[in-house]
């Protein structure tokens, strides 16, 4: 999984951008095929104190590639509001794609009680 950290009009610290990895890679105990992360980080100082930070971070898999937009108070905080979204996205994700689970067990039922 590729992961990229940018920073944008925001110079990022070596703090930060190891939580961001720290948090990004989490996302490879879905069992999803993630081909990389792009994680945007920004800090802008003229919004509202509660939603200074925001992280946007776009995980791009096999089909259609997930978007999340974590906003707080700070970039850490809001680095950890876009894994709480993205890995909400995920499990949800891999829920979709696995196999139904008692597809085959109802299949061989039908069959063994197929009226003739």
């Amino acid at each position: 999984m590729q992961v990229d950290i940018r920073g944008v009009e925001t110079v990022l610290t070596k703090e930060v951008k190891d939580y961001a990895r720290e948090k990004v890679e989490k996302f490879s105990k879905y069992g999803i095929d993630i081909i990389g992360v792009d994680l945007a980080l920004e800090e802008d100082h003229n919004r509202t104190e509660d939603r200074a930070g925001v992280a946007k971070v776009l995980v791009k898999i096999p089909g259609k590639d997930i978007a999340v937009k974590g906003e707080g108070k700070n970039v850490f905080a809001a680095i950890d509001e876009m894994e709480r979204k993205a890995s909400r996205e995920l499990r949800e994700t891999k829920k979709r794609l696995s196999p139904k689970r008692f597809s085959k067990s109802k299949d061989a039922a039908r069959r063994l009680f197929r009226r003739s």
